[in-house]
């Protein structure tokens, strides 16, 4: 068997390292005694200039030798001390995953406080688990169910960049802790609405369009409302003042859904293109309008 010379087990670093420490003494204690001696002369100064980096690194290392860290030190003590500093290293990024946790929830609250003080809601945040076609339908899952105070016909609000909180969507059902939620762009969603303008109001049902390729569609209004594109719908929360006992009756009044794009002639009336102030395909928050009277 054919054996590698430039093999050298690593235990014999340490040895080597002591005996060429030893050489380089001997060699400057031989040339002590012979300038000493006189025996040197002219060549003392060529000596002192080559002597010179050898010394300084004999010195370096006599100190790694001597020192507790070195080939002769304590390794154990080392490796210890390394794997205190590895442990702390975790706790310090498990202490600021913790933090950068508490300041996102806490930007959440201030969120929901600004909205609460400016309408009459209470509100329920959520994680938006999912948002997925449902045969057909677009729905999106909350982290919060019936044990939270959740059930169907609450209003799901959201908001997006420096668009005012807006509906997305109305609870259709509630599980224990969980509800899954229509969003106002699928097809089968039809809420009462209404727009402000001139001192009047004109009134209509605003149904998703996602599956037709738009977003919403403001119909049945009047043909003499007068509208006009810009213009805020709102939510008319016909349901809540005309029939109490029906799910829908937990959506409030005045509750913003978009502004109107186009406008359009249907014959005896006129309905509207409106595109939403928060698009529901982008929500990952959200909060459930609990109770939305005065």
């Amino acid at each position: 068997m054919i054996r590698d010379r430039s093999y050298r087990p690593m235990h014999q670093a340490p040895r080597r390292s002591l005996l060429l420490v030893i050489a380089l003494g001997l060699l400057a204690l031989i040339i002590m005694v012979a300038d000493q001696a006189g025996m040197l002369g002219p060549l003392r100064a060529q000596a002192d200039t080559l002597l010179s980096p050898a010394l300084s690194a004999l010195k370096r290392t006599a100190d790694r030798v001597g020192s507790p860290g070195g080939p002769l030190g304590d390794d154990q003590a080392l490796q210890a001390e390394l794997a205190a500093l590895r442990e702390e290293n975790s706790a310090l990024k498990a202490r600021l995953i913790q933090a950068e946790a508490l300041a996102f929830e806490n930007a959440r609250l201030r969120e929901q406080v600004r909205i609460e003080q400016a309408h009459p809601w209470r509100l329920l945040g959520a994680d938006v688990a999912a948002i997925t076609p449902d045969a057909g339908r677009r729905l999106a899952l909350l982290a919060v169910g019936a044990e939270q105070g959740v059930r169907p016909g609450m209003a799901v609000i959201a908001r997006e960049g420096s668009s005012p909180p807006a509906l997305i969507g109305v609870v259709a059902e509630a599980g224990p802790r969980s509800a899954s939620v229509l969003l106002i762009t699928d097809y089968s969603s039809t809420l009462s609405a209404q727009v402000y303008r001139n001192a009047g109001v004109a009134r209509g049902v605003v149904q998703g369009q996602w599956q037709h390729g738009s977003r919403l569609l403001l119909d049945s209004i009047d043909r003499d409302s007068a509208i006009a594109v810009g213009d805020t719908v709102v939510t008319a929360g016909l349901t809540a003042q005309f029939a109490g006992d029906l799910p829908l009756a937990a959506i409030p009044p005045d509750v913003p859904i978009g502004t109107i794009e186009a406008l359009h002639n249907t014959g005896r009336g006129q309905s509207a293109d409106v595109r939403p102030f928060v698009d529901p395909d982008r929500v990952r928050y959200a909060w459930v309008i609990l109770d939305g009277n005065e």
